[in-house]
C-alpha cells in the first residue's frame, strides 16, 4: 500500500473518541522495598486490556522502567502527587503505543535488519541501566523485552515515515506558495510624535487616547526624520543615526516579505536598495524611516518556508494521530483488571532499582 493512500485512508477513518486517562489512586505500600512485591508470577497477572491486548504486570513493567529512566525519577524527590502524575503518564503512554501498533499491522509495517540493530542496542541501553537483579525480581524475560522493544520500534517507523512523506509533501506545497516571493531584512525607526513616559511607552490620557506633541514641536521632529534620512542615504550607518538622534528604544531590526504589507508599503520596500532609506512616512505614533539591510534575504525566505512547514506539519500530524487514536475505544474503568494498578507502588518500584544499583 503506498504510503499516501495510507494516510488518505486514515483521514476517513471513523468517529473520534475523547480519549481520557484517570488515575486510581495508589493503594497499598510495603515498608520494606526490597520485598514489595513477589516475583514469578508477573507473566500471569494482567493489568489491563487495549481493545484485543491484554497487558500484563511484566510488560507494564518495562513501561514503568523506561518512563523512571527518561524522567530522571528518584525517590528522595518522589509524593503522592508524583505517584498519580507518574501513574497517569504511565497509562497514556503504553494506550497510545499499543493503539499506534495496532494501526502499523494493520499497514503491514515490518523491521528491516538495520532497524531490528537499533532495537538490538536499544535493549543492551536498557539492561545496563536496570540492573539483572531488578529484572529477575520482577519476573521480566528477555523474552518480553524484545517484543516490547520491537512494537515500539514498529510504532516510531510509522510514526517517522508518515511524518517525512507528509513533511515532504507539505514542504513542497509551502516552497510552491512562496518561490516567487522576495523576503528582506530592513531597519525600522521612529521619530516620535506623541509624548513618551519614562519608560518611552507612548503616553495616553483618560481617555486611553495618546497625548501628541504641539504642531510646532511635531514639524521640528519631521526635521530631524528628514536630516537622519539624508545620513543614511549618503553612507550613514543607520543604527549609528538612531542612536545619535536618541531614537533608539523606538528602532530595531525587522524582517518581512513583498506583499506582506500595504499596498504604499509593498511599493516602497520593492523599490529599496541595499542601506537605502525612505522618506519619513508618518503613522500613528511619529515619522517612520525605513532603511534596507537585505533587499532578497534567502536565508530568511528558508528559514520563514521552515517554520511554516514545521507548523503546518505538527497540526496535520496530530490530527491523523487522532484519528489513529480513535479505532480503539478506551474505557478507562472497565480496562482495568481488578486492583492490580491501584494496588501498585511506584515509588516502591523506584526503591527497588535504586538499592539494587
Amino acid at each position: 500500500m503506498k504510503k499516501n493512500n495510507m494516510i488518505k485512508k486514515f483521514i476517513m477513518l471513523g468517529i473520534i473518541f475523547s480519549m481520557s486517562f484517570c488515575l486510581i489512586s495508589c493503594g497499598k505500600k510495603n515498608d520494606d522495598p526490597i520485598n514489595s512485591h513477589s516475583s514469578g508470577d508477573a507473566n500471569k497477572t494482567k493489568v489491563m486490556v487495549i481493545g484485543d491486548y491484554d497487558i500484563y504486570m511484566d510488560e507494564m513493567m518495562l513501561y514503568i522502567f523506561q518512563t523512571m529512566i527518561s524522567q530522571g525519577a528518584t525517590s528522595s524527590q518522589w509524593s503522592d502527587e508524583i505517584e498519580e502524575n507518574y501513574k497517569t503518564y504511565i497509562l497514556s503512554q503504553i494506550r497510545e503505543s499499543k493503539i499506534i501498533y495496532d494501526v502499523a499491522m494493520h499497514n503491514e509495517v515490518e523491521l528491516n535488519e538495520r532497524d531490528m540493530e537499533v532495537v538490538k542496542m536499544s535493549i543492551s541501553n536498557f539492561k545496563a541501566i536496570i540492573p539483572q537483579a531488578v529484572l529477575d525480581k520482577y519476573d521480566i524475560s528477555d523474552d518480553i523485552i524484545e517484543k516490547v522493544f520491537k512494537e515500539q520500534a514498529i510504532v516510531a517507523k510509522f510514526e517517522n515515515d508518515i511524518r517525512n512523506d507528509m513533511g515532504q509533501t507539505i514542504n513542497d506545497d509551502v516552497v510552491k506558495v512562496y518561490e516567487d516571493t522576495i523576503f528582506h531584512t530592513y531597519y525600522y525607526m521612529v521619530f516620535p510624535t506623541v509624548e513618551v513616559t519614562e519608560n518611552d511607552e507612548p503616553k495616553t490620557d483618560d481617555s486611553g487616547n495618546y497625548v501628541y506633541v504641539s504642531d510646532e514641536e511635531k514639524a521640528k521632529v519631521l526635521e530631524r526624520a528628514k536630516e537622519a534620512s539624508e545620513k543614511i542615504n549618503a553612507g550613514a550607518d543607520c543604527k549609528d543615526v538612531a542612536k545619535e538622534y536618541g531614537i533608539e528604544a523606538y528602532s530595531r531590526e525587522r524582517s518581512g516579505y513583498q506583499g506582506a504589507y500595504t499596498d504604499e508599503l509593498n511599493d516602497v520596500m520593492s523599490a529599496l536598495k541595499e542601506n537605502e532609506c525612505t522618506e519619513p512616512m508618518e503613522d500613528t505614533l511619529g515619522y517612520i524611516v525605513y532603511t534596507m539591510l537585505i533587499p532578497d534575504d534567502t536565508s530568511l525566505k528558508s528559514s520563514y518556508i521552515a517554520g511554516m512547514v514545521q507548523e503546518t506539519l505538527s497540526e496535520e500530524y496530530d490530527k491523523l494521530k487522532t484519528q489513529w487514536l480513535s479505532t480503539i475505544a478506551i474505557d478507562v474503568e472497565n480496562d482495568m483488571e481488578g486492583t492490580v494498578w491501584s494496588d501498585l507502588s511506584l515509588k516502591d518500584i523506584l526503591l527497588n532499582v535504586e538499592a539494587a544499583k
